[in-house]
Parts: structure tokens; sequence; C-alpha cells
């Protein structure tokens, strides 16, 4: 039995944002494993990152239902082949777009908070780590 066209739009979707985010948590942990030598501005440092990023797909979120479903990767993945109007088409994959960078954002915004509460706890603690 053929998967409904809105299960496989959403299932592109999330492997889409999904691997656009797992970039970008690549480059945060990078950043803060070039200060681990400072925890505490690892901790900070990831905490702004993230929360950009959860501003980013915020942004994204709200640009994607004006955009044409033609430019997205979803659509790109799905291999332009289903048979829905363009209307229909622009509908589904924009809506189910916006749902998945807001998950997504959520997601980077709940991350943001617990590296911040981190490197509260490190600050209130007075850990003045330093590994030089």
């Amino acid at each position: 039995m053929a998967e409904p066209i809105e299960q496989r739009v959403r299932t592109l979707a999330v492997h889409s944002v999904g691997r656009g985010c797992f970039f970008a948590a690549l480059a945060i942990w990078c950043v803060m494993i070039g200060l681990i030598a400072e925890p505490l501005q690892a901790l900070k440092s990831g905490a702004i990152l993230t929360m950009i990023v959860a501003c980013v797909l915020l942004m994204k979120a709200g640009h994607v239902t004006h955009a044409s479903y033609k430019r997205t990767e979803v659509w790109i993945m799905l291999g332009r082949s289903i048979e829905l109007s363009p209307e229909v088409a622009q509908r589904i994959i924009t809506v189910t777009l916006r749902e998945v960078y807001l998950r997504y954002a959520l997601y980077a915004a709940l991350i943001g908070i617990g590296f911040w509460l981190c490197a509260l706890a490190f600050w209130l603690g007075g850990a003045k780590l330093s590994f030089r």
C-alpha cells in the first residue's frame, strides 16, 4: 500500500531540517570544544549560538509559507513526481515545513536554555575552572 503523500512530505521535511540542524549543532560543538579550557565561556557560547539557531529556524518558519514549494529541498527529494495540483502541493509542503521548523526551533530553544542554566550553575558555584 502506498504511503500517503502528507506522511512522505513530513518524513522528508524532518530529514531535511534535521540534517541542517545537525550541521549547526556540529559547528556549535566545535566552538564549545575549542573553548573547553574555559568551561563557563564554552557554555555561554553554546547557549548564544543555539539561541541564534532557534531564531533562524523561527524566521524560516515565518518565511516558508511565502516561498514557492518548488524551491524547497523537500520538493527536490520528492523527485518532483507528486500528482497534485500546484495549490495543494504548495499548501502541503509549506505547512509541513513550517511545522517542522517550529518543532526544531523549540528543541533548539530548550537546549539553549539548558546551556544557560548550566552556565548559571557554574557561575553561581563560583566555578572559575580553567585548564590553562
